[in-house]
């Protein structure tokens, strides 16, 4: 039994592109394509309910989220490059798509969770992926002195006095 070897903290903290994101961002758009676009077609769905049935096409609905579908696909795959600014596109569009996924949930349930399931991996992975950009981009900035971050001693090399 030994002691596990010693992390590079500093290799550690530096982030790359976020590639798992975009893979499932680009899965999540490509079934969001697929499953929608079988629904363009004219067949309206029956609703039953207390007072008869109803029929109710949602072709139009399809429409935009072959769209959606598109546009998060391209979003995934962009966010997968780590270029600035993508991982913000690619927050909107899972936003977006799992919105438009739990409102299409009545009519295409499996695809509608594994979409939103996927969409908010995305966003918990982009959202980190983020945060730990911020912390080792060095946009913190220089210490400064007060309650959070004192002084060094004085026999401290790091001193400027």
């Amino acid at each position: 039994m030994g002691f596990p070897p010693p992390v590079d903290t500093a290799r550690a903290q530096r982030s790359g592109p976020p590639l798992l994101a975009g893979a499932l961002l680009t899965t999540s758009g490509l079934v969001d394509l697929l499953s929608s676009w079988a629904n363009t077609t004219d067949d309206p769905f029956v609703v039953q309910t207390a007072r008869g049935m109803y029929l109710v096409d949602i072709t139009g609905w399809a429409w935009l989220h072959v769209a959606i579908g598109a546009a998060v696909t391209l979003a995934g795959l962009a966010a997968a490059t780590g270029r600035r600014g993508t991982t913000a596109v690619a927050l909107g569009c899972a936003t977006v798509s799992a919105a438009v996924d739990l409102l299409l949930f009545p009519y295409a349930p499996v695809p509608a969770l594994l979409v939103v399931g996927l969409d908010a991996a995305v966003l918990r992975l982009l959202l980190r992926h983020r945060r730990t950009g911020r912390v080792t981009d060095g946009l913190s900035g220089p210490r400064r002195p007060g309650p959070s971050s004192p002084d060094p001693p004085p026999w401290s090399p790091t001193r400027s006095d």
